[in-house]
């Protein structure tokens, strides 16, 4: 079983939503009070009560301020505070990679370096609670992955730091560039920066297709605000992913490429990767007028294809694809760390008719191939054998 949390945002996302639907039921707000201490942090109050949205009941989450603070941060400062406390490593990176996030929308979005980036709003400690308050959570639940649904972005006006702007704020549109987005005719900030970076920082994705599951806890968090068009509050879902093959729509895009570098080839199918891409392969084609060319292969998600349209046309030579949707089956599988003669090392866990496979990973046994001198074939080998022998139940989920 795969043990998954889903964030379910009919009504947008924020800081504090995120705190509120941890905090109803999920995770012990005194175990997010103790672990908050580590940020040695002063000058606030976490205050929790429990509310009412269109007559669903939800946790309010709010950070009051109880002496006045440091009215503007960089990242530095921020980084400063995070490396200076001692919370987990999990905790400390996930928040450094949120705020890294933030800052490059802000920076983009000024037209300014990442490091004379004000964050004003951002870098108020009750964001900085929110942020890393969440991360705190995330890691008390000890899921193996995190599904989210898609956003919906309104209309209106918000005055913040740098005066009246539109929404959603140009840092939120930025954020969620290549994230499935809707448009509902709200007006008022349904997703802020934070749970926009807190969103597209953390989500493995939508929550798959045609795969049961069983929900073992929902939590409600509740907006500040209570919108009369719909309940304003973020659901957290928390449940298992059944071990059976795992359906899902696809979509299969592919490009006839004779006019390119082939020395580019490499590059071009790394980007599409970390585009999010699931599989990219290249094979040999004869294309017209007799030109040897090649067949680039794409296998993606529904809502990754503007990402992949962004690299195809910026980082090949091609100037149109085609693609059409096609069913695929997969097993399911989990990245785990574990114990090892080289030391901490990342495997992947299969689940096939109650039956678990672990198998190396290639990046981990190149790794380990450069930094113990060693030929990538020899360590394969022997990686491969400590893991015939491994114990399953000792391997901890990212």
């Amino acid at each position: 079983m795969t043990r998954f949390l889903y964030l379910d945002s009919p009504s947008g996302v924020s800081g504090d939503m995120f705190l509120g639907a941890f905090l109803d039921d999920l995770v012990p707000v005194e175990y997010l009070k103790e672990e908050l201490k580590k940020l040695h942090l002063k000058g606030y109050k976490l205050h929790v009560e429990n509310t009412t949205r269109h007559s669903i009941r939800a946790c309010q989450v709010s950070v009051q301020i109880t002496q006045e603070e440091k009215q503007h941060r960089h990242l530095s400062d921020i980084e400063s505070v995070l490396s200076k406390s001692s919370l987990s490593k999990f905790v400390k990176t996930g928040a450094q990679e949120v705020f890294l996030r933030l800052g490059e929308a802000e920076a983009r979005v000024h037209g300014i370096p990442l490091e004379k980036v004000h964050f004003h709003e951002v870098g108020a400690v009750d964001s900085i609670v929110d942020i890393v308050g969440s991360l705190i959570c995330l890691e008390y639940l000890k899921v193996d992955k995190v599904y989210t649904s898609t956003l919906p972005l309104s209309r209106g006006i918000v005055v913040a730091a740098h005066g009246a702007m539109a929404i959603p704020a140009p840092a939120t549109l930025r954020l969620l560039e290549d994230y499935p987005v809707h448009y509902v005719d709200v007006e008022g900030e349904l997703v802020t920066p934070t749970g926009a970076a807190l969103v597209t920082t953390f989500s493995d994705g939508l929550l798959p297709e045609h795969v049961p599951f069983s929900i073992e806890k929902v939590g409600y968090g509740a907006g500040s605000r209570d919108f009369p068009e719909l309940p304003n509050v973020l659901r957290i879902w928390v449940g298992t992913l059944s071990d059976t093959v795992q359906k899902e729509t696809v979509l299969e895009i592919s490009v006839n490429i004779d006019d390119m570098n082939p020395e580019w080839h490499p590059y071009l199918m790394e980007k599409l990767l970390q585009g999010g891409a699931l599989d990219v392969s290249l094979s040999q084609v004869l294309m017209k007028k007799g030109r040897p060319g090649v067949l680039l292969n794409i296998l993606c998600a529904k809502e990754k294809l503007p990402a992949i349209r962004n690299i195809l046309f910026t980082e090949s030579s091609t100037i149109g694809f085609r693609y059409h949707p096609l069913q695929r089956e997969c097993l399911p599988r989990t990245i785990k760390e574990i114990d090892s003669p080289w030391g901490k090392m990342k495997v992947k866990e299969v689940l096939y008719n109650g039956r678990k496979r672990i198998l190396p990973e290639y990046e981990e046994c190149k790794r380990i191939s450069e930094e113990r001198a060693k030929p990538l074939p020899e360590v394969y080998a022997q990686v491969q054998q400590y893991l015939l022998n491994f114990t399953p139940n000792d391997a901890e989920g990212e």
